[in-house]
């Protein structure tokens, strides 16, 4: 697959928002709003979760996932002291199931030189890709929990991960 991964811009909100929506599809349907009380609410919701993501990592790597032209993704990056954090990624539904996020985790694993850290709520369908990778839970926080691989002994990405 040939991805490309370009810095995110002014230009790039309404795709980040709609984008940001489809993670909060199933959970819009069931609640008694109209169109524009949800619309409201996911704008505000969004807003909030870029401002944290951009004040907590100020040297954070905040990029769209493009393939043949087209965004399909967001990929949000940090290199922290110890370790990479992977802050967010989130493929568009209809490109979810085709090997996009598989690419993204094997390549950002190939590259790392630390142990790669990323949070995930336990309903979130790419916990099996993680684990998969060898990421395993290291933290239980209530509904996030902190996954890690340690990537650079893990450079032919077979690891097993144990049951906490």
């Amino acid at each position: 697959m040939r991805l490309s991964f370009p810095g995110i811009t002014r230009s790039d909100e309404p795709f980040l928002l709609a984008l940001y929506s489809s993670t909060r599809a199933a959970e819009m349907e069931l609640v008694p709003w109209n169109e524009e009380q949800k619309t409201a609410f996911l704008q505000s919701q969004f807003n909030s979760q870029h401002q944290h993501y951009i004040n907590t990592y100020p040297n954070g790597l905040f990029q769209t996932i493009v393939f043949e032209n087209e965004k399909i993704g967001r990929l949000y990056l940090c290199e922290l002291e110890d370790e990479i954090r992977i802050i967010d990624l989130t493929i568009l539904p209809e490109y979810r199931g085709k090997g996009f996020g598989r690419e993204v985790v094997s390549d950002i694993l190939r590259k790392a030189q630390k142990p790669l850290r990323i949070y995930l709520e336990d309903s979130n369908r790419a916990v099996s890709l993680f684990e998969r990778f060898g990421f395993c839970m290291v933290s239980d926080e209530g509904f996030y929990k902190l996954w890690e691989c340690d990537a650079p002994a893990n450079k032919n990405l077979t690891a097993a991960c144990s049951a906490m």
